[in-house]
């Protein structure tokens, strides 16, 4: 698709559903030059869908962990649209991106990224894991987790999905890294926002 295909498909979509939607095959097709494009011309005026896979997600938590889903979406008319600035983490190479939760009010956020590693206790740490995990050794949940935080932010229930555990075994797991000095657990969301900017 051109650049002016894709803009005609955000304006058939806003007219019929007052939002826009990109079916998974449109997400991988997505260029940077498209992306900045729709971005330009739409700013915050509109907001786009969720990808299908991170719909299910969402479907997934309602059911797992239903206090969170509401803290998330209870307040909207219609679930799952978010801000057209997230159309990078979705888009091109980036196809299966998430939806990372980092903004409960309610309930106590459980969001990692690189940032909330304490360097110095847990760089040898991190360093064995990276080893045992090229070298094909099994890893322990623990270990998955602070593997997983090294590399990218991402939360604890797309965590406890991810490795088909119950989310109170994945918090658990969390909250031994934090015991154990590794990891640093912020739970709330305005002391979040110094580890990086909620959108």
């Amino acid at each position: 698709m051109s650049i002016s295909d894709i803009i005609l498909h955000c304006e058939s979509e806003i007219a019929t559903h007052g939002h826009v939607r990109f079916s998974a095959a449109q997400f991988a097709a997505l260029t940077d030059d498209e992306v900045v494009a729709i971005q330009e011309k739409y700013k915050s005026k509109f907001l786009m869908r969720l990808p299908e896979h991170e719909v299910a997600f969402f479907e997934w938590l309602k059911t797992s962990d239903n206090d969170v889903w509401r803290d998330l979406w209870e307040a909207d008319d219609e679930p799952y649209l978010v801000s057209l600035a997230f159309l990078p983490d979705f888009s091109g190479k980036n196809k299966n991106g998430q939806f990372v939760i980092c903004d409960l009010v309610d309930n106590d956020n459980y969001y990692f990224s690189p940032d909330l590693l304490l360097e110095r206790e847990s760089s040898d740490f991190i360093e064995g894991i990276q080893k045992r995990f090229h070298e094909g050794g099994k890893l322990t949940l623990q270990q998955s987790l602070a593997l997983e935080a090294s590399f990218k932010a991402f939360d604890i229930w797309h965590f406890a999905k991810k490795y088909g555990v119950e989310i109170a075994v994945a918090k658990k797991a969390a909250h031994e890294l934090v015991d154990d000095r590794i990891l640093v657990h912020v739970p709330k969301a305005d002391h979040l926002s110094d580890h990086f900017e909620i959108t």
